[in-house]
C-alpha cells in the first residue's frame, strides 16, 4: 500500500514522464486535464485499496472529494512536486500589484514633496 504523498507523486510521473522531482514545478506543468486525471487515479486507488485512507472507502463521493483535495495540497506542498521550496501561504505572499507599488516607490522624486510626505516615502522605502 502506497502512502498519499508517494502515489500522488507516482502519478505525477506516469502524467509527465520528464518530470525531474525536486527540481520542476508540478503545478506549472500540468495541464488541467493531466491534474483531473491523477485526481481520479487517487481516488480509484484510495477505493481499490492501493493508497492509505482511514476513513471508509465504499463512501464515493467523500473518497472522490478527499482525494481531490489531497492531491492539490501535495501537488503545491511536497517538496518533490514544487521544485524543492517551502510551501508559503498565499496570506504570507506579496500580492504582484503590492510588489509593482512598493518598486514604484523608489522611483518616487521626493524633491517635489513636502518634508512630511518626503519621510514618509522614505519610511516605506
Amino acid at each position: 500500500m502506497s502512502s498519499q504523498k508517494d502515489a500522488v507523486v507516482a502519478e505525477v510521473l506516469l502524467a509527465i514522464p520528464t518530470f525531474r522531482t525536486s527540481v520542476d514545478v508540478a503545478s506549472n506543468l500540468l495541464s488541467k486535464d493531466q491534474l483531473e486525471n491523477i485526481k481520479a487515479n487517487i481516488m480509484n486507488g484510495i477505493i481499490n485499496g492501493n493508497i492509505d485512507y482511514s476513513k471508509d472507502k465504499n463512501n464515493h463521493n467523500e473518497v472522490r472529494s478527499y482525494a481531490r483535495s489531497m492531491t492539490a495540497n501535495h501537488i503545491k506542498k511536497a517538496k518533490e512536486l514544487n521544485g524543492n521550496n517551502a510551501y508559503l501561504p498565499s496570506s504570507t505572499r506579496i500580492p504582484s500589484n503590492k510588489v509593482q507599488a512598493v518598486a514604484s516607490l523608489r522611483d518616487i522624486d521626493t524633491e517635489i514633496l513636502s518634508d512630511d510626505l518626503k519621510e514618509y516615502i522614505k519610511s516605506l522605502k
